[in-house]
């Protein structure tokens, strides 16, 4: 009996509360503590304090609980998180606009397309710009720069500057200490 009623109303309404509830309405607030207090309580998320996550962000996998976002993060409007393994963004990580982390693909090798999943480590101040892409594997070193549009499809030396698709070195970064801070979320954002 309890087997069936898991099946007919608990598993059904994770996935309305962990899928339509969560990225049709609740990203969307303008009131951010409503937003963190549901993404911690609800999809089990670890967000910190001094972080914020702009409106619009949309989260999928069944991994959302493994979602780590540091002190002092700021992850702009529109964001995609699918989570079928972990995410761990560390210090002062900050996004542009519409960034992308994909932890799941498909083995096209595989007559079933199965699903394959690996994390995605971004380390201490980190800045990726609007639009990339983060794909399933990847690590960030410290104080690296992804450009705008680029695709991340292997791991990025610490303190380099990436660009393209896919994402290649350009030269590496000649400040090593970092001044910028987070300072909270901005009002309705």
């Amino acid at each position: 009996m309890r087997s069936r009623l898991n099946r007919w109303f608990a598993v059904p309404l994770v996935l309305f509360l962990r899928g339509w509830m969560l990225n049709v309405f609740v990203s969307q607030l303008p009131a951010a503590r409503l937003r963190y207090w549901y993404y911690r309580s609800v999809c089990g998320m670890h967000i910190d304090a001094t972080a914020s996550v702009w409106r619009g962000a949309h989260f999928t996998g069944d991994r959302m609980d493994a979602i780590h976002v540091g002190p002092n993060c700021s992850i702009a409007f529109d964001s995609r998180w699918v989570a079928g393994a972990p995410i761990t963004l560390a210090n002062d990580v900050v996004f542009g606009h519409q960034v992308g982390l994909y932890t799941s693909d498909h083995d096209p090798d595989d007559a079933g397309l199965a699903r394959r999943n690996a994390p995605i480590v971004i380390e201490d101040h980190v800045f990726v710009g609007s639009r990339a892409i983060i794909l399933p594997g990847v690590t960030i070193g410290r104080g690296a720069l992804v450009a705008a549009g680029a695709v991340v499809t292997k791991d990025v030396p610490p303190f380099a500057i990436v660009a393209g698709n896919p994402a290649r070195v350009l030269r590496e970064r000649k400040v090593r200490e970092f001044t910028y801070s987070h300072s909270g979320t901005p009002p309705f954002t």
